[in-house]
């Protein structure tokens, strides 16, 4: 999947499933060679991103959307 592809699918999934009251949970899972893990804390590589429902079932995966920004639920990014 391309990347822009990626990002409209990762969109749809929270349009789909986030709902006022609804608890969710994002789960990244980085490359093992993502500079997240060193002392530098920044997402270097393409994380693929899973949203799941409070029981942690998952509810959509996406992969190839991009580095990750911790702002980016928050609607302020």
């Amino acid at each position: 999947m391309s990347n822009r592809k990626a990002r409209r699918a990762w969109s749809a999934a929270l349009r789909k499933h986030c709902r006022p009251g609804r608890v969710l949970h994002v789960e990244l899972r980085h490359d093992p060679a993502c500079l997240i893990y060193s002392n530098a804390r920044v997402c270097t590589c393409n994380p693929d991103r899973v949203l799941m429902d409070d029981d942690r079932k998952p509810l959509a995966t996406v992969e190839g959307v991009g580095p990750y920004d911790p702002l980016e639920l928050s609607g302020v990014a």
